[in-house]
């Protein structure tokens, strides 16, 4: 299973939360050259950058380079493989459960004049089409 990342709208990648689920776990990334990189993910950043402790780097000729720490920036990387075991609409469930409630318990945000003039107005309009 991968996940692909070609959004450039940081607000709309969502995908990204995945892989906070998948922190210190042995995972695969696929890079945009073609080659590979395999060990523990470490840490992920808001930008989906991937840090790695005890990672192998395979090149297109499958020479295998091995590193204590590797950092891979956002915009190398092509997929994330995440691990079989691993159920990732389970995540997508329990993340929406953890922020239903923060939606709900908020304060509305105060209107400004201009808006609350606006909303009158429609209202008004509203009440006079009912008539």
């Amino acid at each position: 299973m991968c996940i692909v990342r070609n959004t450039n709208n940081k607000n709309l990648n969502q995908l990204d939360k995945n892989c906070d689920y998948i922190t210190l776990k042995n995972i695969t990334v696929d890079l945009r050259n073609d080659s590979y990189v395999c060990g523990k993910l470490v840490t992920v950043d808001g930008y989906m950058n991937l840090s790695f402790s005890n990672a192998v780097f395979c090149d297109t000729q499958q020479n295998e380079y091995f590193f204590d720490n590797l950092f891979i920036q956002a915009r190398n990387i092509r997929y994330v493989h995440i691990p079989e075991a691993m159920s990732i609409l389970g995540n997508i469930n329990n993340e929406f459960k953890r922020n239903k409630g923060k939606a709900a318990g908020q304060k509305p945000a105060l209107k400004s004049r201009k808006a609350t003039k606006a909303l009158q107005q429609h209202m008004k309009t509203v009440a006079e089409l009912d008539k």
